[in-house]
């Protein structure tokens, strides 16, 4: 009997963030009140993996070619999954989000077309507007003692959320 002959092909964005640490501040970026995602948001910087490129390598390039910076002892987090609502007109396409901290290694910090680059508190950046699994998720990803975080948010109808499940390992 043949079994897992035909694998599922899933249809995933995949993305590779970087959360950036130095000193007491962490690296944030307010997205572009122009972006059609996200507009306004606080979000780590990072974007999606190229074809044919890893997650750690995508967020490290991503690090440079938006912020100019490098960071070193870089850590996995967590592997979020956001399961989008089909009929979404605006987003469509189900999310793999690889999230990593690292600490400062060096360069210069640059500006970016994507929106403003912030060194934020903490508590600082538990005051802005984050996406869902950011906000769920921050003191699990910023906590050098926590495990990897798995999660999967589902969404529904202008993107809210319905359902939310989340493992540290």
């Amino acid at each position: 009997m043949n079994v897992n002959t035909k694998p599922d092909i899933h249809n995933l964005v995949l993305c590779a963030n970087m959360f950036v640490i130095n000193d007491d501040k962490v690296l944030m970026l307010r997205r572009s009140l122009e972006k059609s995602y996200f507009p306004g948001y606080v979000q780590p910087v990072g974007g999606k993996v190229d074809l044919n490129e890893d997650p750690l390598t995508a967020a490290k390039r991503e690090l440079f070619e938006e912020a100019g910076i490098k960071a070193k002892n870089i850590k996995l987090k967590g592997i979020v999954t956001e399961v989008k609502n089909a009929k979404d007109d605006v987003y469509t396409a189900n999310w793999q989000i690889f999230q990593f901290v690292g600490e400062y290694e060096g360069g210069q910090l640059g500006t970016t077309e994507e929106g403003e680059l912030l060194w934020l508190t903490r508590d600082e950046l538990k005051q802005e507007k984050l996406a869902d699994s950011i906000a769920a998720l921050i003191d699990v990803l910023l906590n050098p003692d926590a495990g990897v975080a798995f999660a999967k948010f589902t969404y529904g109808a202008s993107n809210s959320l319905i359902e939310k499940a989340i493992e540290i390992t």
